[in-house]
């Protein structure tokens, strides 16, 4: 069982990055955010008021500049060859002044790449922009490392496959531990719990160095009203009869992730409760069975809000029918109305229509699929219909 991306496979994708910049005749590539050092080195860490910065040159090796308590892990790092490191943020002087300056002498300064115009504000930090230290150099903002994890490898889709897994153990606990009476937030952090036990049984010692804290596997949701607001916050609020429930469930490793949303409905549902539920069921449907190499992402999102209107719930779908997922919880392309470009080979998507009725409930479910050569494969696989997901009052 794979529980991380292999040397190999960061060594690839550095050799991907150093063509590009032959091709680009620039000199390196200087990347400040915290996932896309992750994907080209493997180094998971911490973001905050401290600048870092990884710089990949054309020739020679990987080096990174980091605060002084992160220097030992990132020194711990095959991928990274050299780390500078400067003591605290703010110190007498900018951070990156130092590091400008250590670009100049190993004459890295002719023209960078860059994934930003300098460290972002994380948690209050404040400094100058790249182009205020190398005012002389040529510097163009890329996406080169967004665009390169649009299409999964297979060792990334082992991963995700394996966190749909975990994330369905922890969606059936939590299906299991809901009634009436309870907390959502408690049912969340049982379920969650109970099912990142098993996890970390079946998975061992090697998992792990990734994230700090939080779960390894998590499930929870949002109850009754809540639920009719798409990105509600968790509420201490006691699960009643009659609530329709939101869920999301998911594992990780390695920063990699799927996700799993369903619909639940506590009790016998209303009329009015299965004619929602059935809407975005065959919305759903309909997004999943659209999905295929070559397909245009604008029609997938169009075929979805055709059977919106269709029904006449047009006023409420709040959002698109999806997104690229995998190593951030959202990812471009998306699929949009006003997407351009075309599904393909090894991208790995949500399919997560939903229509929310204000103050009384939302419906939403969504999968994690993957395209195929020749079409599509479900990644996550809990059950969709509505007799499956109703609860017991």
């Amino acid at each position: 069982m794979r529980l991380k991306i292999s040397p190999a496979e960061y060594l690839q994708r550095q050799e991907r990055v150093r063509s590009y910049l032959e091709k680009e005749k620039a000199d390196a590539l200087v990347l400040f955010g915290a996932k896309r050092i992750a994907y080209l080195t493997g180094y998971h860490i911490l973001a905050t008021e401290r600048p870092m910065a990884l710089v990949v040159p054309t020739q020679g090796d990987i080096f990174i500049f980091v605060p002084r308590l992160e220097q030992d892990s990132a020194q711990a790092r095959p991928m990274i060859r050299e780390v500078l490191s400067y003591f605290e943020y703010p110190g007498k002087e900018p951070p990156l002044t130092l590091w400008a300056d250590t670009l100049k002498k190993k004459y890295l300064t002719k023209k960078l790449l860059a994934d930003g115009d300098g460290y972002p504000g994380y948690w209050g930090y404040e400094g100058p922009k790249l182009s205020e230290l190398l005012k002389s150099t040529e510097i163009k903002i890329t996406k080169l490392v967004q665009e390169m994890w649009k299409h999964k490898s297979a060792e990334e889709i082992e991963l995700i496959r394996e966190t749909a897994v975990w994330g369905n153990l922890a969606h059936a606990k939590l299906q299991e531990y809901t009634n009436v009476g309870e907390s959502e937030i408690h049912v969340a952090l049982k379920a969650s719990t109970d099912a990142t036990r098993e996890m970390l049984q079946a998975l061992g010692p090697e998992f792990g160095g990734f994230m700090r804290g939080g779960w390894p596997t998590h499930a929870g949701f949002v109850t009754g009203p809540n639920s009719a607001l798409p990105h509600s916050m968790s509420w201490n609020r006691l699960i009643k009869e009659g609530d329709v429930l939101v869920t999301g469930a998911t594992g990780y490793l390695d920063g990699y992730a799927s996700e799993l949303e369903r619909t639940m409905i506590v009790g016998q549902p209303t009329p009015e409760q299965k004619k929602y539920f059935q809407i975005m069921l065959e919305a759903q449907t309909v997004g999943m069975e659209m999905s295929a190499p070559g397909v245009p992402l604008a029609k997938v999102d169009q075929a979805v809000w055709d059977v919106f209107k269709k029904h006449k719930v047009t006023q409420y779908a709040q959002h698109h029918t999806g997104h690229h997922l995998g190593f951030e919880a959202h990812e471009a392309p998306f699929i949009d109305r006003n997407s351009e470009g075309q599904m393909e080979p090894g991208q790995i998507y949500s399919i997560e229509p939903g229509i929310y009725i204000p103050g009384q409930a939302g419906y939403r479910h969504s999968d994690t699929i993957l395209i195929t050569d020749d079409g599509v494969e479900m990644i996550t696989y809990y059950p969709r219909d509505l007799e499956s997901l109703i609860i017991d009052a």
